[in-house]
């Protein structure tokens, strides 16, 4: 069986040269593109169990001091 010419990186999926491979530096902002696409389930989790702690008293809390711990760092009124 012969082996293919590119293998893919996998640091961010790109298309490398075998000979190229141990040598390879991923471009930035490539590799976080792959890394997010990688992990899109894991992120959808995140995004509902997030919603789901807003919606409870202390999630609530949690984003009225933030929002206030906001402005008074900023020299705002609170």
């Amino acid at each position: 069986m012969a082996s293919p010419d590119h293998m893919p990186c996998p640091g961010c999926g790109a298309a490398i040269p075998r000979v190229e491979l141990a040598s390879h530096v991923c471009e930035r902002e490539r590799w976080l593109d792959y890394q997010v696409l990688a992990r899109r389930k894991e992120l959808g989790r995140l995004e509902e169990e997030l919603d789901a702690f807003l919606s409870t008293p202390r999630g609530r809390f949690e984003l009225w001091y933030a929002s206030r711990e906001r402005r008074r760092r900023w020299g705002f009124a609170a």
